[in-house]
């Protein structure tokens, strides 16, 4: 295809004259049609959160006096903080425990509960995967202020 052919093939696409699309225009319009591309596709795909393991400082200060939501694929439940280390959860089912929590010196968020586990203590890093989001071992979990739950 020459070049001439081209150029009326653009014009026909844009129902110009073959004298309009000059190739200065022709660029102009290829870079049109890219920013718009472009921005499409910004829109479309998600954003890349970078995960980020927390704290001990930031752990403490993020968790002392506020209510955890732990999200689940089959149960779901709300975990209280207190500032003193006291600990108290209840879940879908309205099944209560109570326990304490403590943050390692290395930044693991650890829990003992009373009834689960066996009162056995686990720790795991905490890990910030973004949109509010936090990841503690397998469960999912979101950070809600204060006691909204009255644990």
């Amino acid at each position: 295809m020459t070049r001439t052919n081209t150029v009326a093939t653009v014009a026909a696409m844009c129902r110009c004259p073959v004298n309009f699309m000059t190739g200065e225009r022709l660029l102009k319009l290829g870079a049109a049609a890219l920013r718009v591309l472009i921005g499409v596709l910004l829109a479309v795909i998600p954003t890349v959160y970078a995960q980020v393991v927390l704290s001990a400082e930031v752990i403490k200060q993020s968790f002392a006096g506020n209510t955890a939501e732990v999200i689940n694929q089959s149960n779901s439940a709300f975990v209280f903080y207190a500032p003193d280390g006291a600990m108290r959860m209840l879940n879908q089912a309205l099944w209560r425990d109570s326990g304490v929590w403590r943050v390692t010196p290395e930044g693991d968020l650890c829990g003992k509960w009373t009834k689960l586990r066996d009162g056995r203590e686990v720790c795991a890093p905490l890990i910030d995967i973004g949109g509010g989001l936090y990841q503690w071992g397998n469960s999912k979990l979101r950070i809600l202020l204060g006691n909204p739950k009255a644990l």
